[in-house]
Formats: C-alpha cells, structure tokens, sequence
C-alpha cells in the first residue's frame, strides 16, 4: 500500500522530502548568508570608507567626515 501511495503520490512525498530539506538546509544557509552579507557590508563599508577617505586626503586637503 505504501509503494502504491508512493507511486501514486509522489508529488506528496517529493513535496515534503524537499520541504524538510530546504527547512533544514535553508535555515543553515539563511544564518549563514545573513552572517556573511552582515559582515561582508561591514568589511566592505569599513574599507570602502578608509578608500574615499584616502583618496580624497590624496586628492583634496580635507577628510569628507573628518
């Protein structure tokens, strides 16, 4: 019966196998991307700030923020 219901139903099991691993492995991925993109815009802002910051210094006498 349950090779029947499966072979009947699999859009029902596929659904609910997929569903469980994207909760699972997509939770995963979630915490990490947001930890990732979070710590990427910081490094990315902090060094893209000190660039302006010097190029500006470099090309003009004074630091836009000071």
């Amino acid at each position: 019966y349950s090779l029947y219901f499966f072979y009947t139903y699999p859009w029902c099991f596929l659904f609910l196998f997929f569903s469980l691993v994207l909760l699972l492995v997509g939770d995963f991925l979630l915490v990490v991307l947001f930890y990732f993109i979070y710590y990427f815009f910081i490094i990315i802002s902090t060094y893209y700030f000190i660039i302006i910051c010097l190029w500006w210094w470099t090309c003009f006498p004074l630091c836009p923020y000071g």
